[in-house]
């Protein structure tokens, strides 16, 4: 019999020993201890990667934002030191309008209007501006008046853990200047260039740039209506050509108007309409056709309103400053904020504010400061042959979301008389060129005032005589720097214009020679700029019909 023993049977299988397994986990352990990091390396590096696309997004559209806006600015007003982080720049548009840069609380970059700025970009550890003026690009000025060249650094934090913060650099050159100034820039009138835009009537015109070609005209027509008309000049040949004029108001009475731009097609317009009441429409343009339509007429004061001016606060809210109401058989000084709709061409109003009593208001004339904050210049008489009689200044402060206006400390800067025509121009924060005459001499002054934005007090420079005649309707408009071309009206109402030149060190005002464009009739002007040396002019001309013209300046310019 055979015998056969167990180990030839199959082996059963058995599962893993304590050694194989604690072998097992050391080895995963060591992998995991590997990999772990790579992986959170690649997590993370992928969190930089995307966070530092995003920061080079917004530094790249900011640097394009600021640069593109001071390559087209009129001018710098204000700017931060070189070395300070947290800087600043203001800047005025080419449209005249304030516009600022500043770090805001939260570490974004702000922009728009003083007082009304939005979030633009961010956050930023640092906000610089560097400037220089045209010979020296080594040596960093804040001089307003001499500003060429401005380099802006900014850099952007980046909250990915292993992310880097990245500084961004730009560099804009300002539009050109002029060499000399208030004494030597003469002015020429562009031959062939005179326009007679009415020939019916023409009185008191005032004009608005609508883009560079373009300009909005507003005036008291035939038969005493409102008129528009668009004005286009060529600035090849320099020729003025009209569009088709417009009647936007047949009262009959139109009288002192004041235009003011509300966006690329739409104006605001107030004046003095019927029974000497104050009125205010929206005019839109239509470039391409040659053509202005209107609104309906609002009427925002119905018991008086003379010679009004107009001051921008922000894209939609005017500060409208005046004469007004009667108290005591005087005419008083009021304001009122108007809110104007371009896309429904209405206009409404906030509470009106009497900014001055007791005496008699007269030629008031208004500049923003900060778009809050606006300057505004009134002719004071307490009436009587012997009374006080002054030129006034004074800040009014406005509220445009509640609709309302209070006033700060007036100031009389001219106590020989009570000014009669005036013009007001910022020159930068806190220096303003005033051109009047007064109601004793009828002298044509100069004068620089000042106005602390801290407590909001206004102060004066030397007040000087530039025209020892009769002037009326200083009509003031900015070169560069701190250049002013200023047309006016004489004594038998010739047209003359001349260049002043504002001294922010010394508040001192100096200016060329006198030009006179029109010998015949030349009242009432206003002035809007096309470039730094060529201006257009509006104004009365003979037969009291509507006449424009082109003011050339000739100087040497820098590079």
């Amino acid at each position: 019999m055979g015998h056969y023993t167990s180990s030839g049977a199959r082996r059963q299988a058995s599962g893993m020993t304590l050694v194989e397994m604690l072998l097992a986990m050391a080895i995963l352990v060591v992998v995991f201890a590997a990999v772990v990091p790579q992986i959170r390396a690649i997590q993370n590096s992928w969190g930089s990667r995307r966070e530092m696309v995003e920061v080079i997004q917004n530094g790249r559209v900011l640097i394009d934002h600021i640069i593109f806006n001071l390559t087209q600015a009129n001018r710098i007003t204000a700017v931060s030191g070189p070395m300070q982080k947290s800087g600043y720049i203001e800047l005025e548009d080419q449209h005249g309008n304030s516009r600022w840069y500043e770090i805001g609380a939260g570490g974004y970059i702000e922009y728009g209007p003083a007082g009304n700025l939005s979030e633009l970009a961010g956050p930023v550890s640092e906000l610089r501006f560097t400037c220089y003026d045209a010979y020296d690009l080594d040596t960093p000025i804040t001089d307003v008046s001499r500003i060429r060249s401005v380099t802006v650094h900014s850099t952007f934090t980046n909250s990915a853990s292993l992310g880097r913060d990245q500084t961004f650099v730009g560099e804009a050159y300002l539009r050109t200047n002029r060499l000399d100034g208030g004494g030597g820039l003469n002015i020429t009138e562009e031959d062939g260039s005179e326009l007679e835009f009415d020939t019916a009537n023409g009185e008191l015109p005032v004009v608005c740039q609508i883009d560079e070609d373009n300009y909005l005209c507003v005036y008291a027509g035939p038969a005493g209506n409102g008129w528009a008309v668009i004005l286009t000049v060529d600035r090849v040949n320099w020729t003025i050509t009209r569009g088709v004029p417009f009647i936007f108001y047949t009262g009959s009475n139109f009288d002192y108007p004041a235009l003011a731009r509300v966006d690329t097609v739409n104006y605001l317009c107030v004046f003095t309409g019927q029974q000497v009441d104050g009125f205010a429409v929206i005019l839109t343009v239509n470039v391409s056709a040659g053509k202005v339509e209107s609104g309906a007429p609002f009427e925002f004061d119905d018991e008086n309103c003379e010679m009004a001016a107009l001051s921008r606060i922000n894209s939609t809210d005017f500060l409208c400053a005046y004469t007004g109401r009667p108290e005591d058989g005087l005419k008083c000084g009021w304001s009122v904020i108007l809110t104007a709709d371009g896309g429904s061409k209405t206009v409404t109003m906030g509470t009106p504010f009497k900014f001055q009593d007791g005496a008699i208001v007269e030629g008031c004339e208004l500049a923003d400061i900060d778009g809050v904050h606006h300057l505004c210049v009134y002719g004071y008489d307490e009436g009587g042959g012997t009374a006080y009689e002054a030129g006034r200044g004074v800040v009014l402060t406005t509220d445009a979301g509640a609709g309302t206006i209070t006033t700060e400390t007036a100031f009389d800067f001219e106590t020989m008389g009570k000014i009669v025509n005036a013009d007001v121009c910022k020159i930068d924060t806190y220096h303003y060129l005033c051109i009047y005459n007064d109601n004793k001499g009828l002298d044509g002054q100069a004068v620089v005032l000042t106005v602390d934005t801290g407590t909001w007090l206004i102060g004066k420079g030397v007040t000087l005589t530039f025209e020892p005649d009769q002037i009326h309707f200083p009509s003031l408009a900015w070169i560069s720097g701190n250049d002013f071309l200023c047309a006016y009206g004489v004594f038998g109402n010739v047209g003359m214009a001349q260049v002043f030149r504002a001294d922010t060190e010394t508040d001192f005002v100096s200016w060329g020679p006198a030009y006179t464009h029109e010998p015949d009739k030349g009242k009432s002007p206003d002035l809007a700029k096309v470039d730094e040396t060529h201006f257009l002019c509006v104004y009365t001309g003979p037969m009291d019909d509507g006449y424009a013209v082109i003011l050339t300046l000739e100087s040497e310019v820098l590079p």
